[in-house]
């Protein structure tokens, strides 16, 4: 063959169709990792622990993950480049799967970018799970689309550079007519070619040929929970993570009376030594939004600002204790906080399949006992649901943004700035006939960080974050509704409880950013009258807030509560959350993670703040795994069959005699 030709020949070869699919499929390869690997660029304080060798095996190891998805959305792109036809090589409908190949890859990499504001927040990534949140708390609003924008608009400027990439890979693999001499070999390659690349797209879709496919939990077989999510693009998540329906357990014998609390009385932190007052004592629970104890003094002494001076000399006054959110998102703090069911599934229980159980829940029962029980928020009245789920919560009245009556006061994204707003909430509960219960949920302290026009910071403030100045905002906020509430008639004989709905997403120091820290939050009950200011160290976690409030104010009901009574020296100390598919449970002073199955880390956090030393080859810890593993079993079960509810049976009722 004449030298001319061969030379044509392996330039034929060089834009073959097989060829140029394999140039597009590895571009997107390329611009798909790089934006996965953008999370864990603009999120560096989730990941802090790892060595940039570490980093960059992560890098590459996902792009396990990052191939199994662009082969199962360029199906048809591999089907058209290899179909033996000479029709593929026409004009229209080359064009047409350019369009399909350009728009599919284009959204799957703009997932990564949104998931790179998002995991900011969340610390995890998006699920289908998680649009159906947004889209219940409408938390997807104009405002926040317009402020994130203006925030973040150099992404916008990066999305935009590879959006110009694959258009100019398009222009430049597109078919082309074979030269003569290859014309007779050219059905049959594409024959060929079309069989291998379904074969290959099959088993990049399974990620190998093992005996099942890649899932989000494959992640953890190459790291920790903590890291694992550098190693999966959204795509792949939204993909494989929408599953919401529980699996009923049965490792162990079933328990009917499990979380069944038949006897809340009190035997520690309690002063009963002064005289029973004629009034039964009111409450006020007050809910912060997402500001955890890294921000506070009293539990973080060398936060890099004293942003809470007024709730630092409050909890100083307190019964405090180690607080653990049992969640990462408000909708998931709703149901903890007001009945004691802590986020255990891949959405909220407010947006599962569960979300129409009946359960049991403290306000129920105030409210039962004569109770004027009121929710109080400063948001839209309706928005995410908070007034029906309080409603079945027990709290028959609220009051919101609709109530206040006044939009001078609106912060123009989420509702009443919580200055004026808990200002108005110490005035309505003066109005309000003894005794009453409420719960005031805090707004201020959340994205986009704003706060009243004229408000005044110290001088040192210029260097504070915006995050920053909200959270010394409301502490400022509630100040002065502590100054207004304690001229009232109704203070002295009053339960305060301060906690928050989930830690802060902004993170300052490492100890608070890995799957310890991030749920620390602050648990307060302040009650001088009443109960010893004390700094105990016990965990408490927020599905112990029901059983202890009704303890605390003597209302000794039987309560169905995924929690523990902390007023009551039985209880054994635990926290439980679920997060990147990993169950994890802390007795206090191990803490185990584990994927329902299969146990794969034991850290000791008092020691080891940074969870830096997986304990799993060297300790077993079987007690504390059994505890989990049955928590998760009667928790599955119980949501499954609708029994969230106390169930009252003639032994424990003994059991409960014998106790008194």
């Amino acid at each position: 063959m004449h030298y001319q030709t061969r030379k044509r020949i392996r330039k034929e070869w060089l834009v073959a169709p097989v060829v140029l699919l394999i140039y597009r499929l590895l571009a997107i390869l390329l611009a798909l990792s790089i934006s996965r690997w953008l999370v864990y660029l603009f999120n560096l304080q989730f990941f802090h622990q790892l060595s940039l060798f570490e980093s960059f095996g992560l890098y590459f190891k996902g792009m396990r993950f990052d191939l199994s998805v662009i082969m199962a959305l360029n199906l048809p792109l591999i089907i058209y480049y290899c179909f033996p036809s000479r029709k593929i090589i026409n004009k229209v409908p080359q064009r047409i799967i350019d369009l399909i190949y350009n728009i599919t890859n284009s959204i799957a990499i703009f997932l990564n970018f949104i998931d790179i504001v998002c995991f900011h927040f969340f610390g995890k990534h998006m699920t289908l799970g998680f649009f159906g949140q947004i889209g219940r708390s409408e938390e997807l609003s104009w405002g926040i689309i317009g402020q994130v924008v203006f925030d973040y608009w150099y992404l916008i400027l990066l999305f935009a550079l590879f959006v110009l990439v694959i258009n100019v890979v398009t222009q430049n693999t597109r078919l082309r007519q074979p030269i003569k001499e290859a014309e007779p070999l050219w059905m049959p390659r594409q024959t060929v070619s079309l069989v291998v690349m379904l074969l290959l797209s099959l088993v990049s879709w399974r990620g190998g040929v093992q005996a099942k496919p890649i899932n989000m939990e494959t992640a953890r077989k190459y790291t920790d929970p903590q890291n694992a999510p550098i190693l999966l693009n959204t795509p792949f998540c939204l993909l494989h993570g929408s599953d919401t329906q529980l699996v009923e357990l049965h490792q162990f014998p079933n328990d009917s009376t499990a979380f069944t609390h038949y006897n809340l009385k009190a035997n520690r932190f309690i002063n009963d030594t002064l005289p029973n007052d004629t009034l039964p004592a009111n409450l006020v629970l007050i809910i912060m939004k997402t500001v955890g104890q890294e921000m506070m003094g009293y539990y973080n002494p060398s936060h890099r600002y004293n942003l809470t001076p007024f709730l630092d000399s409050l909890l100083a006054q307190s019964l405090t204790f180690d607080g653990r959110s049992n969640s990462r998102r408000s909708l998931e703090a709703f149901p903890a906080l007001l009945a004691s069911i802590p986020s255990l599934m891949n959405t909220s229980f407010i947006s599962s399949p569960y979300a129409e159980n009946d359960f049991d829940a403290f306000a129920q029962h105030l409210k039962k006992h004569g109770y004027n029980t009121i929710f109080m928020h400063g948001g839209d009245n309706g928005v995410m649901g908070y007034d029906q789920f309080s409603r079945r919560a027990g709290f028959k009245n609220y009051f919101g943004r609709n109530e206040y009556g006044d939009d001078n006061d609106y912060d123009g994204r989420w509702g009443i700035y919580d200055g004026p707003f808990l200002q108005y909430a110490a005035l309505a509960l003066n109005r309000q006939h003894e005794p009453f219960a409420s719960a005031v949920y805090m707004l201020s302290s959340r994205y986009p960080y704003k706060v009243p026009k004229g408000f005044v910071f110290p001088e040192e403030s210029y260097y504070w974050t915006g995050f920053e100045k909200t959270v010394y905002y409301s502490d400022c906020a509630l100040r002065d509704f502590f100054a207004t509430a304690s001229s009232m008639p109704w203070f002295d004989n009053t339960l305060f409880v301060i906690t928050s709905d989930f830690s802060n997403s902004e993170h300052f120091q490492p100890e608070y950013c890995n799957v310890w820290g991030m749920y620390a939050i602050p648990v307060a009950f302040y009650w001088p009258k009443r109960i010893e200011a004390q700094r105990c160290t016990e965990i408490a976690q927020q599905v112990d807030l029901g059983p202890s409030i009704l303890s605390a104010m003597h209302i000794d009901d039987t309560l169905f509560a995924f929690g523990r009574n902390l007023f009551d020296t039985i209880g054994e100390s635990a926290f439980i959350s679920y997060y990147n598919l990993t169950y994890q449970y802390c007795d206090g002073t191990y803490l185990v993670q584990s994927d329902g199955e299969k146990s794969f880390g034991i850290y000791k956090p008092q020691t080891d703040p940074l969870l830096t030393d997986n304990l799993i080859d060297r300790l077993q810890c079987p007690d504390i795994f059994e505890k989990l593993h049955r928590f998760t079993q009667v928790y599955n079960n119980k949501m499954i069959h609708n029994e969230l509810k106390p169930i009252i049976s003639n032994d424990t009722l003994t059991k409960s005699q014998d106790h008194d």
